[in-house]
């Protein structure tokens, strides 16, 4: 059964989550720090930058990777230099408070077997595995590792589900945490070394992609559904359906962002704009294919769109979106750009000033004020700090995003409570991610048994941070439509946020 080291009461600051990462590992690794990530080389294709949403905060690196011209995923590319160890002493496996945590649940035991070669058990065996980053704790410093803060935090919803699973469901979960260290290293050598890891039902975790391909490859080998919680990259899990993708890709936002444009105002309405860059325009193909879907047709009449605009070294004095807006009409921009906040700001200043001005036939000032804008943009957007609101509001400004919490809504504001009161401090964003993944796919195995996947397409779910709706991603070959090969199961819903009030307010 599920059960932990109880806490006693916060006396300060955060003192109760250091002690929750004193009582999880053991660590004799070298102490890491960040150096200057490599710029990413640009690509087109099937295979465009990772999304990760909203989630733009590096806990690894603690860097923001939103702005300039690295893409969003580039914590994957960072380069790591070791540190002497003699410099900061790592935490020794001798030191009692530094033991790796795993609960003391009953043995699992096999009742029958199922469906899709799923097995029931009186308990189910659970890893999680996240970039704690013990091995960068100093006991005689004030506060806690920084960047430690994103896998406590994920942890603590985790420790809350688990509570919830047992007390009203009566869920038996063994589960067992280890620190992955932000070292493909570290990962490799679990993977290869501990048996929690070959005898677990379900393995939840890990932050980096890179770690995440390790993960999914021994889960693939042992025939052990993996949950990647964060992962956004379409990379990983291919051809493996032991690979479950919680934070929908960038192929999905294009796709939810094309239906929710087109319903709202219509396809002739769209136009789709980037930088003449290929890593900016090869996205384009993504807008392109669901319009054609949803069309029912490939011809070229029913094509959205497109204005490219030249990229003179950050200058984009040369934007002209008065061919496409005219009075008394809408003109919806989908702009799948994020690295260049110059780009999207010099856009959204260009695309105020053809709705209330432009130039008519003769060259003689033509009224706009009766025009209407919209734009759809990406979850980095509102994570910019130079942009003036003001825009966001006149153009009416729409992003996706893989995660919305709304602070007037009853549950979140019980959860946060909950969990002041266990913690003392406010829950993190994470904290909702982990609470809502423990307890929607807690639930999933103890009612489906360990290969769940295959009925996740059956159970949605509306949860604190965001909503499940997975599908099965297959492997198209050639004509066949039938027996596909599963690429992955993906959650596939993705929030549509409006800048309303001054605030991104959910509307789909």
């Amino acid at each position: 059964m599920i059960s932990a080291p109880s806490h006693r009461p916060l006396l300060n600051g955060n003192k109760l989550l250091i002690l929750a990462l004193l009582g999880l590992f053991v660590s004799s690794c070298a102490l890491f720090q960040k150096a200057e990530p490599e710029e990413e080389p640009e690509e087109v294709g099937e295979e465009l930058d990772p999304l990760p949403g909203t989630k733009v905060y590096d806990p690894e690196t603690g860097t923001m990777v939103v702005v300039d011209e690295t893409p969003v995923d580039d914590m994957d590319t960072i380069k790591w230099k070791e540190i002497p160890t003699d410099s900061i002493p790592p935490i020794e496996s001798g030191n009692p408070m530094a033991q790796e945590e795993q609960t003391s649940g009953n043995a699992s035991e096999l009742i029958e077997r199922g469906d899709y070669g799923t097995e029931y058990y009186t308990s189910y065996n659970v890893v999680l595995m996240l970039p704690f980053l013990s091995n960068r704790f100093n006991p005689d410093a004030p506060k806690i590792y920084d960047n430690s803060y994103w896998a406590l935090n994920y942890y603590g919803g985790v420790k809350m589900a688990l509570d919830e699973l047992e007390n009203r469901n009566d869920i038996k979960l063994n589960l067992t945490v280890m620190d992955s260290e932000a070292s493909t290293g570290k990962v490799s050598n679990l993977l290869n070394s501990r048996s929690e890891l070959f005898n677990a039902h379900m393995i939840i975790g890990n932050y980096r992609s890179d770690n995440a391909n390790l993960v999914a490859a021994f889960a693939q080998r042992n025939g052990i559904t993996y949950v990647s919680p964060h992962t956004a990259s379409a990379k990983v899990g291919q051809s493996n359906p032991n690979y479950v993708q919680v934070s929908p890709t960038l192929r999905t936002h294009c796709e939810v962002i094309t239906q929710h444009a087109r319903q709202t105002y219509g396809r002739r309405k769209i136009v789709l704009v980037a930088r003449d860059k290929p890593v900016e325009t090869a996205r384009f193909n993504y807008f392109q294919n669901e319009n054609f879907q949803l069309e029912g047709s490939t011809a070229d009449s029913v094509m959205l769109r497109e204005y490219v605009v030249e990229d003179n070294d950050d200058k984009y004095d040369n934007i002209n979106l008065s061919q496409f807006i005219s009075p008394g009409d809408t003109t919806v921009l989908i702009v799948p750009s994020w690295s260049s906040e110059t780009f999207i700001y010099a856009l959204l200043s260009q695309a105020k000033l053809a709705q209330s001005q432009g130039m008519g036939e003769e060259g003689m000032p033509q009224d706009f004020q009766g025009a209407h804008v919209v734009f759809y943009g990406m979850p980095q957007w509102q994570r910019y700090d130079r942009l003036d609101l003001n825009l966001y509001e006149d153009l009416n400004v729409h992003v996706s995003s893989d995660t919305y919490l709304d602070p007037y809504d009853a549950d979140i504001k019980f959860f946060q409570r909950r969990f002041f009161e266990r913690y003392g401090q406010p829950p993190g964003n994470e904290a909702y991610l982990g609470y809502d993944v423990m307890r929607y796919f807690g639930e999933m195995i103890y009612k489906h048994g360990t290969k769940f996947q295959y009925r996740l397409d059956q159970e949605p779910a509306s949860l604190l941070h965001t909503r499940f709706r997975f599908d099965r991603v297959v492997k198209t070959m050639g004509g066949r439509t039938e027996n596909l090969p599963i690429e992955r199961f993906e959650n596939k819903f993705v929030n549509i946020l409006k800048f309303e009030d001054y605030q991104f307010q959910i509307v789909n």
